[in-house]
């Protein structure tokens, strides 16, 4: 069963605009409302044939506190969290209870978030249009999930199993700002793969109930967010905000090859490219033969960072390159790559320089045993994760973290 969660502090007709969108688009769930405090006290509200438990609070405990009765109060095996200010679009729960198979926390894309789960889309005003925005997020990203260090949670899912295992929300910061970041966070300490659900999409309106409390004088926003950010940066690095993607470039540090850099040098690295124009560290063929190759020896290379750079590999040279690749890495070395993906998007195909085409099926040529003994392909590698980034104009990349598997 599946248990939504959702905290209240007035601007009730807000929240039964977002139970309206919950009943038309969910089935088998339970609705779980904390009134924290309103004035009036909330009535419990119509949501058609799902069951409604109201929790009141006299007065306004905090975003933390709520969920936390919320959640013990739960019946489902599964909890999403949900801001009273979000509009659900058809299927959403669906995918984000899908993707806990493989992942605990989940969370949507959106139009107001901050980091990398907002998107810009085409503006609309009415319940369809937000729904045909929402399928068109849904065809263009398909099943993908991205991992992340964290999620935002306006919308969040996650089992109660990893409620129970990992602790309740962090009730001292009041009213809320940080709190799902910490819980992600723990998560992540004990091994927990957090994801967003590319496919999902649902409007949220945005610090509606901060906005309501500062126009009250119940609080100042940008204290309350100091507070917060200065507890949390106690725990986990002042920087912490800005460490949302999981998939950014490791640190250099030993032995660090940087392939068809062109004139992007990187620090910590050997930049290497077969253009002495643009003033490489190292001028060299990647591409093994009599004249290429990379000079370095077996299980040697620490890191080998590849962006924009296998998409000009002509495709009968790829397999060579990658076990070109793979031959110098160290047992457990990393290969990270970014390539055009030719999957959705146009990137892959409006330069007409590129002469292979990569999309996520590719890497299992390179990842799983069986493409491999068929094709006779040395390179073998784990994928650590693989995510879409978009550039803007439907230019998307398949940014790749992989480790070379040696006997």
């Amino acid at each position: 069963m599946l248990s939504i969660v959702i905290p209240v502090y007035n601007n009730q007709e807000l929240t039964q605009e977002c139970i309206t969108a919950i009943r038309e688009n969910t089935r088998d769930c339970e609705l779980i409302i904390i009134d924290n405090g309103s004035t009036p006290p909330m009535a419990k509200p119509w949501a058609g044939f799902i069951d409604v438990t109201l929790i009141r609070n006299e007065e306004n405990l905090g975003f933390p506190k709520a969920v936390n009765q919320g959640i013990r109060a739960a019946k489902g095996d599964v909890i999403i969290l949900l801001n009273n200010d979000v509009i659900v679009t058809p299927r959403w729960a669906d995918k984000l209870v899908s993707a806990l198979n493989d992942f605990d926390i989940v969370g949507p894309m959106t139009n107001f978030a901050s980091g990398v789960q907002q998107i810009t889309l085409d503006t609309y005003e009415t319940k369809d249009e937000l729904n045909k925005v929402a399928l068109d997020v849904a065809e263009t990203y398909g099943d993908s999930v991205r991992e992340v260090n964290f999620i935002v949670g306006f919308c969040m899912a996650f089992t109660k199993a990893l409620y129970d295992e990992i602790g309740e929300f962090d009730e001292s910061m009041w009213p809320c700002s940080g709190e799902e970041v910490d819980f992600c966070l723990r998560a992540r300490q004990t091994g927990k793969h957090i994801g967003i659900v590319e496919g999902c999409y649902a409007h949220h309106e945005g610090s509606q109930t901060f906005k309501i409390m500062q126009n009250a004088g119940e609080c100042n926003y940008d204290i309350v967010v100091k507070s917060c950010n200065e507890h949390l940066g106690k725990k986990w690095g002042m920087d912490f905000w800005e460490r949302q993607e999981i998939d950014s470039s490791p640190r250099p540090e030993g032995l660090c090859l940087n392939l068809g850099c062109g004139y992007r040098h990187l620090d910590g690295y050997i930049n290497i490219d077969n253009r002495p124009e643009c003033k490489p560290d190292m001028v060299c063929d990647v591409i093994p033969g009599p004249f290429g190759g990379l000079p370095y020896s077996d299980n040697s290379v620490d890191i080998v960072r590849a962006y924009d750079f296998l998409e000009h590999i002509q495709n009968d040279k790829t397999i060579a390159v990658m076990d070109e690749i793979w031959r110098v890495l160290k047992p457990g070395g990393i290969f990270e790559s970014l390539t055009p993906d030719a999957e959705v998007g146009q990137g892959a195909f409006q330069d007409p320089t590129h002469v292979s085409f990569w999309v996520e099926n590719k890497w299992t040529y390179f990842s799983d045993e069986a493409h491999r003994n068929l094709y006779g392909i040395r390179a073998n590698f784990t994928i650590e994760s693989l995510s879409r980034k978009e550039y803007g104009q439907r230019v998307f990349h398949l940014h790749v973290i992989a480790k070379a598997v040696k006997p």
